[in-house]
């Protein structure tokens, strides 16, 4: 090839170079929410009614990433409780995947509110033998102990579910009574232990015979 065909054809191969299309912006990746962040994103976006508190000071009674719960996404609560913002998405999802669709199912109706005996509380754990000491006057019966998932706002107590007609089903009235009453709470009780890595009915001891205790602790408990 002569020479000048060839600087003509080099042109031209610079020519189009110059004439393609620039390659395609690659679009930034969203930006990264830290877990915490994550979780009060996820509380909003599922309608969870909360208020972020402060994060809690070192030591033994420490909630992590707290928030003040008033309502989840089908009920509001008898009155505020203040747990950790995983814990407030595990009852909230509880709520919609458990006790919603049983209350439904077996009583035909809405649940409108949840009523809750105790969420935070830094203490130890009650048992049988540290209650019947602080009942004989050693208020340091259970000094010692192991703390309690309320003492890390990584449970809940639940008293009662109101429905929609304004009737209350009552852990300690219809636990053991026959009926749909008895049968909602025993479903919501066994469905729940798929949801908190500790369930405590009244069918465990005494001491949770008027309430449900549903935690998301280290241990595993299904005390259905």
């Amino acid at each position: 090839m002569p020479f000048r065909s060839l600087i003509t054809l080099l042109g031209l191969l610079l020519l189009a170079a110059c004439a393609a299309p620039p390659p395609p912006k690659v679009a930034a990746p969203p930006p990264i929410l830290d877990p915490d962040a994550a979780c009060l994103k996820d509380l909003r976006d599922r309608h969870v009614a909360f208020e972020p508190q402060a994060p809690s000071p070192p030591g033994a009674c420490s909630v992590p990433n707290p928030v003040k719960v008033s309502g989840d996404s089908q009920a509001n609560w008898n009155r505020p409780g203040v747990m950790s913002c995983a814990m407030a998405r595990t009852v909230d999802r509880f709520e919609s995947q458990v006790v919603a669709p049983a209350a439904a199912r077996i009583l035909g109706q809405r649940v409108v509110r949840l009523v809750h005996m105790g969420t935070f509380d830094c203490r130890t754990r009650r048992t049988e033998t540290t209650t019947a000491s602080a009942g004989n006057g050693n208020k340091n019966g259970s000094a010692g102990g192991r703390l309690s998932e309320h003492a890390k706002g990584q449970a809940i107590d639940i008293g009662g579910f109101e429905l929609a007609d304004g009737s209350v089903i009552s852990v300690k009235k219809d636990w053991r009574g026959a009926g749909k009453r008895s049968d909602f709470l025993q479903e919501v009780a066994r469905a729940s232990c798929d949801h908190f890595n500790v369930v405590l009915t009244p069918n465990h001891n005494r001491l949770h015979a008027d309430h449900l205790h549903l935690d998301i602790g280290p241990h595993r408990l299904c005390g259905y």
